[in-house]
């Protein structure tokens, strides 16, 4: 990310939550987002760039650093040339995205299907 505090032009953009229509738990959605919003999280997760009014930052909010080019995300992303082509400069400095396999783990609340 770039700084905040300088003189650098760096994209920021709010992350994307939805509850999907048809999803198959969406009381665990809800619970979730609901989660994610309290003001406790708002305050100490998100490096003081939440999206609660009523919670005050704890530093500059994002929506008001000059530099941060927040509007402009949403036109980067709509451009899916110019995004492939950061993705293969990414790739080409740090390489391809590459994790051990984890077969047969659920995650961190593991559950099984029917």
């Amino acid at each position: 990310m770039g700084n905040p505090d300088g003189d650098h032009p760096f994209l920021a953009w709010g992350q994307r939550a939805a509850l999907f229509k048809d999803a198959e738990h969406p009381a665990a959605g809800k619970l979730y987002l609901n989660w994610l919003l309290t003001p406790d999280w708002q305050a100490a997760g998100q490096h003081g760039w939440g999206v609660r009014t009523d919670v005050t930052p704890t530093g500059t909010g994002i929506w008001d650093v000059p530099n941060a080019r927040s509007a402009d995300f949403a036109a980067f992303m709509a451009d899916r040339a110019d995004v492939e082509r950061w993705r293969q400069t990414m790739i080409l400095y740090f390489g391809e995205v590459a994790s051990p396999p984890t077969p047969g783990w659920l995650g961190l609340a593991p559950t099984t299907h029917a």
